[in-house]
C-alpha cells in the first residue's frame, strides 16, 4: 500500500511539473547559461521518493506514539477535539499557516553551522526550475518532514482522503512554483505569497542572501523575522548555488567535503 501510494504521489508530482515546464516556456524569469542537469536531479528525486518511503516506515510511527508518553496525553485530547470540532476547511487553512511557519524555523535551522552539510544539496542547484528543486539529503527530507507529523499530533487534518490529498497537492504546488523558472509576480497577492523571484533570492552564492527568504508558502515569517531580502534590489541574474566544491555524492548524502576542504568554485 505504501508503495503504491508513493507511485500515485509521483504521478501528480511530474503531472504538475510538466504544467510548471509549460510556464516555465512561455514566462521565463531568467536565461540560464549552463545546461539543466537533468541526471543529478532525477537522483535527487530518487533520494527524495526512498526517504519518504523510509520516513512512513520508521519516522511516522515513531512520532504517532509520543501522545502515549507520560506527560504527553494531551496532543489525543486536543486532536479528539479538532477532529469533532472544528469544520475541515478551517482545519486546513490553520494548518497551512502554522505549519508554514514551523518550517520557517525548521528552514532556518538547516541554515547553522550544525546543519549546513545536510541542506547543501538544496542550495547546489545552478539552474533552478521546478525539478532542480526537489534535490536534497535524506537528513533534508526527514527533518522538514517531521514539522508536519508532529503538527498532525495535535491539529489532526480531518476531513478523510480527499482534504489529506488535497493538502499533499497543496504542497506539490508551491514546491514546484517556488523553485520554478517563472516571472509572475502575483499582483498585490504577491507581497503575501512567495513567489519565484523571491525564492530564488534565498538561492545566490552570495551568502548576505542565501540567509534571507526563508519562506516556503509565506512571507510574513521573513517580514517579521528580519529575514526579508527585496527581489528588486537585486543585480540581474545573480549566480545561483554552493561557493565550494563537493562530491556529489556526499552532498547527497548531506556530507561535508572531504576532509571539510571547501575548494573554491
Amino acid at each position: 500500500m505504501i508503495i503504491w501510494s508513493a507511485l500515485l504521489g509521483l504521478g501528480v508530482f511530474l503531472a504538475l511539473g510538466g504544467l510548471t515546464q509549460i510556464a516555465e516556456t512561455f514566462w521565463p524569469l531568467r536565461e540560464y547559461v549552463k545546461p539543466k542537469a537533468w541526471r543529478l536531479d532525477i537522483l535527487g528525486l530518487a533520494v527524495t521518493l526512498l526517504t519518504r518511503i523510509a520516513m512512513s516506515r520508521t519516522q511516522e510511527p515513531a512520532i504517532a506514539q509520543l501522545p502515549d508518553l507520560p506527560g504527553l496525553s494531551w496532543m489525543s485530547v486536543v486532536a479528539s477535539a479538532v477532529s469533532r470540532k472544528v469544520p475541515w476547511p478551517i482545519v486546513l487553512l490553520v494548518s497551512l499557516v502554522v505549519l508554514d511557519g514551523l518550517l520557517y524555523l525548521g528552514h532556518r535551522l538547516l541554515h547553522t553551522s550544525w546543519f549546513w552539510h545536510t541542506h547543501a544539496a538544496h542550495h547546489s542547484v545552478e539552474h533552478l526550475y521546478w525539478l532542480g528543486g526537489n534535490r536534497a539529503s535524506p537528513f533534508h527530507v526527514a527533518s522538514l518532514g517531521a514539522w508536519g507529523m508532529l503538527l498532525g499530533l495535535v491539529w489532526p487534518i480531518n476531513g478523510g482522503s480527499p482534504v489529506v490529498v488535497l493538502e499533499a497537492v497543496i504542497y506539490m504546488c508551491i514546491q514546484h512554483f517556488n523553485h520554478a523558472n517563472i516571472s509572475w509576480r502575483l499582483g498585490p497577492v504577491g507581497w503575501l505569497l512567495v513567489t519565484p523571484r523571491y525564492h530564488f533570492v534565498h538561492h545566490a552564492v552570495d551568502h548576505r542572501h542565501e540567509h534571507g527568504n526563508f519562506g516556503f508558502l509565506l512571507t510574513i515569517w521573513d517580514r517579521m523575522f528580519g529575514t526579508y531580502v527585496d527581489p528588486d534590489r537585486m543585480p540581474r541574474d545573480f549566480p545561483l548555488g554552493l561557493d565550494y566544491k563537493v562530491s556529489t555524492g556526499r552532498m547527497l548524502l548531506g556530507l561535508p567535503p572531504a576532509a571539510d576542504r571547501r575548494e573554491p568554485v
